[in-house]
């Protein structure tokens, strides 16, 4: 974690302080400190004057020199990257890598030049051009940003065809500081010194950008999707940076500087204390379990570190999308689980299937679809695809060998859909058993409640799962009719809402009867706020981005369970979502004093 010691900060002398501007949060936490405004150039900013081309054969051979001398770089920044980060942030250039090895992507090139007769880099500029324009079509989030990462390549094939250095300085900063820019490219992210860098705020990304991955495997508040209003903000000027609650403040004022600065202090004394107990234990005695969401297998470190109780939630998507153009194999899946079984430890580790639409996976045509949140995805994609579902399936089956290991289920609506998965699951045992591979035949099955459907059927689920894992992004998105990641309606997304919190009541009292387990791993449990209002409603398992764990556990030490209970039982009766944050604005300083200060 970068230090909190910056500079003193005092307001801009121009402009109007205090601006607090939403974006999405992507990175949870918050810090203070001076912007560094990156101001990324358009590919356009790098070209020569003059486009035409005196001799094709000459801007062939630049073109192919200009090739080799990127291709070096990046494998530079990869190595850079897999020191510094660990080998699974490195993979991020693997797409860049297999952009430059790419003949057929040269050759159009080339065959540019000699049809137009232009100079190197317009004929660059054109063909990644052409594939960017099918990037930006593109409706899924996740492919439409890795469209960042064929303007990169173009950038850095030009600038070697200018004979520019392929890094900057960026790598030996003074100062601890606030990055800002519009776009921030993996390898400008990949070139900073991250131990000076206190957030991130840009205006383009998602919660599946390079950036948005790398801040959050080391703890570094960001927040993405930001108007121009912040990214007017000049380098030198104060920012605060809350990936909590998905904004920051333009030009903050003294107290608000204070204010945030405190919380940035008790968050790095949190992350300098002693290991903390493996279990966060309310005043009452009450026992809470506190495990750790993970993206990549780069991460599976802070599971240790952080001192989670196994892995809550390890997220199969990026195994199948950084195997593109084909699908990850039975054995190459196994390799992952069983490191994420063996990282887990002896609390296990909860893989869920993959969670992905057909337009990501390469599985053969694919017809695209208006709206792909309430099209052929997930658990819906897995029985229509039975092949690939009996790999997946396989691979967690046979890591379970390793450690203990249990099934999530996404996106299950129905019992139906839940009987399936559990047919292919044992169906899968018995080939294993036949085949004489070990499994563990206990392993637990768990379904992931985020639609309202599988909230108003809960008991009939909990009938027939082990356990429950309330998604609550995606199940706040469902209930409100709430795109998140869409400014105009983002506001809206409410986390306290009363039918979120009635929904959340609902399901976890289905699992009392039922007597299974209820886990909480969207971005409410790692908000003290929530997580006392969760706590309060009978939640006592919470799985979280590792870093915001020591947070929770000081949180969960400081509250009594029955008055969190009965502050929960407020908060039901309230009519809208400003009644509920109004009265924990006002009774958690009183009740929780320990924590909640005035």
């Amino acid at each position: 974690m970068p230090s909190s010691e910056s500079p003193a900060l005092v307001p801009s002398p121009s402009g109007e302080r205090d601006v607090r501007v939403d974006g999405i949060g992507v990175s949870t936490g918050a810090s203070v400190g001076r912007v560094l405004r990156l101001d990324q150039r358009d590919i356009a900013a790098g070209l020569p004057p003059d486009v035409n081309a005196d001799d094709p054969a000459v801007e062939i051979e630049r073109l192919r020199q200009a090739f080799v001398r990127a291709r070096n770089q990046v494998l530079a920044l990869k190595q850079r990257v897999a020191t510094e980060l660990g080998r699974g942030h490195a993979y991020f250039f693997e797409a860049h890598l297999l952009m430059l090895d790419d003949p057929e992507l040269v050759a159009d090139v080339e065959r540019v030049i000699r049809t137009r007769r232009v100079k190197a880099e317009w004929a660059v500029k054109a063909v990644l051009d052409r594939m960017l324009v099918v990037y930006e079509s593109v409706k899924d989030d996740y492919l439409r940003e890795r469209g960042s990462d064929i303007e990169d390549v173009a950038r850095r094939v030009i600038r070697a065809l200018a004979g520019r250095p392929g890094t900057s300085g960026l790598a030996r900063l003074q100062h601890d500081v606030v990055v800002l820019a519009n776009t921030l490219p993996p390898s400008t992210a990949a070139e900073l010194d991250l131990s000076h860098v206190l957030g991130f705020a840009t205006g383009d990304g998602g919660f599946t950008s390079h950036t948005a991955i790398i801040a959050r495997s080391l703890g570094i508040p960001a927040v993405v999707g930001l108007s121009e209003v912040a990214l007017r903000v000049t380098s030198g000027e104060p920012m605060v940076v809350d990936g909590t609650d998905g904004c920051v403040i333009v030009r903050p004022s003294k107290p608000v500087i204070r204010r945030y600065l405190r919380q940035h202090g008790l968050q790095r004394r949190l992350e300098e204390m002693d290991e903390p107990p493996e279990r966060a234990r309310t005043l009452d005695g009450h026992l809470c379990m506190l495990r750790a969401n993970v993206e990549i297998t780069a991460e599976l470190d802070l599971v240790r570190r952080h001192g989670a109780r196994g892995i809550g939630l390890y997220r199969t998507e990026f195994l199948f999308l950084n195997s593109q153009p084909s699908l990850p194999t039975e054995d190459e899946q196994t390799r992952v689980f069983e490191q994420v079984a063996e990282a887990g430890g002896k609390h296990g580790a909860t893989i869920r299937t993959f969670d992905l639409g057909g337009d990501k996976l390469p599985i053969g045509r694919v017809e695209s679809e208006q709206n792909p949140a309430l099209g052929q995805r997930a658990l819906r994609l897995a029985l229509s695809t039975p092949d690939v579902f009996r790999s997946h399936v396989r691979a967690i089956l046979r890591a379970s060998a390793r450690g203990n290991v249990r099934i999530l289920l996404p996106m299950v609506t129905h019992v139906d859909e839940l009987r399936a998965a559990r047919a292919v699951i044992d169906s899968c045992m018995e080939e294993l058993d036949t085949e004489g591979i070990p499994f563990d035949p206990r392993l637990a099955v768990g379904v992931m409640i985020e639609v309202p459907s599988a909230v108003l059927v809960a008991d009939q689920l909990a009938a027939e799962c082990d356990f429950f894992s309330i998604g609550t992004n995606d199940l706040i998105q469902y209930l409100l009719a709430v795109d998140r990641s869409n400014q105009r309606v983002a506001p809206m997304f409410a986390p306290l809402h009363p039918a979120v919190l009635r929904a959340l009541e609902h399901v976890v009292r289905a699992s009392e009867a039922a007597g299974i387990p209820s886990i909480v791993c969207g971005e409410m449990a790692s908000n003290p706020v929530h997580a006392t209002v969760l706590v309060g409603l009978g939640y006592d398992r919470f799985s979280m981005t590792p870093t915001a764990i020591r947070l929770i556990k000081r949180v969960i030490s400081s509250l009594d369970r029955d008055l969190a209970a009965s502050l929960a039982g407020e908060a039901l009766r309230c009519r809208t979502a400003a009644e509920v944050d109004g009265l924990l604005a006002r009774e958690l300083p009183l009740r929780f004093p320990g924590f909640f200060k005035v």
